[in-house]
């Protein structure tokens, strides 16, 4: 979560030290935070509700589902929740950190920049939404058996956090539907944001979990396409344009966009929900299989080095500022939090039989409603920090770790010492010949040796070791057998143990260093539909870069349809491994008309090449739109034998006729 720019006063909440805002909305805002207690490196992001909301009973009861929702989900797409409680007749909850931008953020800065998302980013980042969602989908309470049965029902790109080490996180589940929702949706209310509303939401059908697939297709195609997919003048366009759900396909957009992924996404945004995917497992599997299939040497760390290129500038100035907020001393506000509590009987409470949280006027107090009948008050935030500030219980697990940690180091240097001792022992084993059956005893003791090295020593040493072993065994622990009185006329190995397994010299093997033998391309610029085309062959375009060899010329084309070509020529060594190609707005080319009135034969068409690419036109032509220019093309019928050769010149707004 990037923040605003907006400071806050440096100030205790509760049992945290609030930092900085991050979000600032109506009902509710988002501050950076740490923990005052003995986890206080820890950064948390703290969800305020504004003092009007927290005393609106239908607010609270939101709060209380979205808790419900949320407090037992624990995966690692889903932004975990840490805490939640009252403090100054603010409701709040301590969620986890997501350092980061969420997805909206990500398209305008690409936007920004005139790119678009690349497509095996787009996939990879969705198909982690897919798991988080499917996991909420089919998540069940371990303690009670029972299905929540959630649906977000606000999947959005506001939704979905982009950590810059490239983790992706679904976030808000204040509006989810679940089993455990009490509220009940005032009619005429819109839940969940306008342009990701799903057609089965307007028809007034029972939600299920292809409501968020459908959100879900939504985002890929807008990721895809750089654009949002259901916009209009007014909110009323908009609707009739999600009931009509007439979607077209990325590609048509984006030519970049695959065939194969154009099904995926119009399966995921189908009208009629029971043609969309199963699940989201489903969608899952079909989008994997795509990713690794187009773009087999796709590793999820590429989302790490894309984000990190994305926001380096803000990322930085980050840093900056948290090192700041590190220099903070906290013990002042711990001991002001501790002295702030009074002594209050602890009341114990059964979790299974809460019902429902009301937050009364008593600051710091919870009121739950028991099964029975019955009111038990207590400190909520003085009972959920009753572990972390008992000092004795606190002690003794620092005592555990620190055995742990004693344990681990020992068990380190055991290692450490038995792998020493068997390598200086193996270079003095003497191997005595063997009476009798020697060849059990010849193999055991290989065994042995094999399992110490392959266990205890990297793999160049293991293989060198066993080389002398191996030399060893060959020379010496044959029955007797000496290599000095050995014949080679008899024995071929006898003089290539001499040769290659001598005891008394091992010879270290030098690992060679590959040199770098490609460079990079980087395009700036780049607007889909334009054809990059590296020494004749079209490549398909990467943030990353277009690997290109060194010490070599490299004839570079940019073409798009209707528009004059650029071609450079560039040559990278090892010293500038790296060229930034600087793509300026491609000049819309001058057009002309060509239309054939001589008959020929059916099958007869005319070739030409245009920016590396060949066209191919059936004959007759009538008022065929050809960029200005000179065209060295053929006319040509396998099965007539007609191979003629034409040159025509196209001119701006005149009509050619080919002859």
């Amino acid at each position: 979560m990037s923040n605003d720019g907006k400071s806050l006063d440096i100030q205790r909440f509760g049992r945290y030290l609030l930092l900085d805002h991050l979000v600032d909305g109506g009902m509710a805002k988002i501050c950076r935070a740490r923990f005052l207690g003995e986890q206080a490196n820890k950064i948390v992001a703290i969800k305020m509700i504004q003092e009007q909301y927290s005393r609106d009973a239908a607010f609270v009861q939101m709060f209380r589902d979205e808790l419900k929702v949320t407090f037992g989900l624990i995966h690692p797409n889903i932004a975990q929740t840490y805490d939640y409680g009252e403090v100054d007749h603010i409701l709040y909850t301590a969620m986890e950190y997501v350092d980061g931008a969420n997805l909206k953020q990500f398209l305008d800065r690409l936007k920004k920049r005139k790119f678009v998302f690349p497509v095996e980013i787009s996939t990879y980042i969705v198909s982690q939404v897919c798991q988080a969602l499917f996991y909420a989908h089919t998540f069940t309470d371990k303690l009670t058996g029972k299905s929540y049965n959630i649906i977000h029902r606000d999947i959005s790109p506001h939704n979905i956090m982009i950590t810059y080490d490239g983790a992706v996180k679904v976030i808000d589940f204040g509006i989810a539907k679940a089993e455990t929702n009490s509220e009940a949706t005032q009619a005429g209310t819109i839940k969940g944001k306008l342009s990701y509303l799903a057609p089965e939401y307007l028809e007034g059908l029972e939600l299920d979990h292809r409501y968020d697939q459908f959100a879900v297709g939504i985002t890929l195609w807008e990721m895809l396409c750089s654009r949002k997919l259901f916009t209009a003048p007014n909110d009323l366009a908009v609707l009739k344009q999600i009931q009509a759900c007439k979607v077209a396909a990325p590609s048509s957009i984006n030519p970049n966009v695959p065939k194969e992924l154009d099904e995926i996404v119009l399966q995921a945004l189908s009208k009629d929900r029971n043609n969309r995917f199963k699940d989201m497992d489903a969608l899952n599997r079909a989008l994997v299989r795509f990713l690794y299939a187009k773009y087999p040497d796709f590793n999820a760390t590429d989302l790490s080095f894309f984000a990190k290129e994305l926001f380096k500038e803000d990322i930085v100035l980050d840093r900056e500022r948290l090192k700041e907020y590190g220099k903070i001393d906290i013990k002042p506000f711990i001991n002001d939090y501790e002295n702030s509590y009074q002594a209050i009987p602890q009341q114990s409470v059964d979790a299974s039989t809460v019902e429902a949280l009301i937050v009364t006027k008593k600051e710091g107090t919870i009121e739950f409603d028991m099964a029975e009948g019955e009111k038990a008050e207590f400190d909520f935030t003085r009972s959920m920090r009753r572990n972390t500030f008992n000092k004795n219980i606190e002690k003794e697990n620092n005592k555990v770790q620190t055995v742990l940690r004693d344990n681990k180091k020992v068990n380190r240097n055991l290692r450490k010492t038995r792998a020493e001792r068997d390598q200086l022992n193996s270079t003095r084993t003497q191997f005595i010949p063997q009476k009798g059956n020697g060849w059990l005893s010849k193999i055991a003791v290989m065994l042995i040796i094999g399992f110490g090295v392959f266990y205890y020593m990297r793999p160049t040493e293991a293989k060198r070791f066993i080389h002398q072993i191996a030399g060893l065994i060959k020379g010496q622990v044959n029955a007797g057998r000496d290599l000095a009185s050995c014949n080679p006329k008899k024995d071929p190995d006898c003089n290539q143990s001499k040769k290659e397994f001598d005891p008394g010299e091992v010879k270290p093997e030098i690992e060679e260093v590959p040199q770098t033998v490609t460079g990079k391309v980087f395009f700036e610029g780049y607007e889909p539909g334009m054809n990059i085309i590296i020494n004749g062959e079209k490549v398909t375009y990467s943030l990353w870069g277009i690997e290109v060899p060194l010490n070599e010329k490299i004839r570079v084309e940019i073409s798009k349809k209707n528009h004059a070509s650029l071609k450079k020529t560039i040559k990278l060594t090892e010293e500038e491994s790296k060229y930034n190609f600087m793509i300026p707005a491609l000049r819309i080319s001058d057009e002309g008309l060509l239309s054939s009135k001589k008959k020929y034969p059916k099958g007869t068409y005319f070739v030409y090449s245009v920016d590396s690419k060949r066209y191919k036109k059936r004959l007759p032509l009538k008022n065929y739109r050809m960029p200005a220019g000179i065209y060295d093309g053929v006319i040509y019928n396998k099965k007539h034998k007609i191979n003629k050769r034409v040159l025509i010149k196209i001119e701006k707004d005149k009509h050619h006729i080919l002859k």
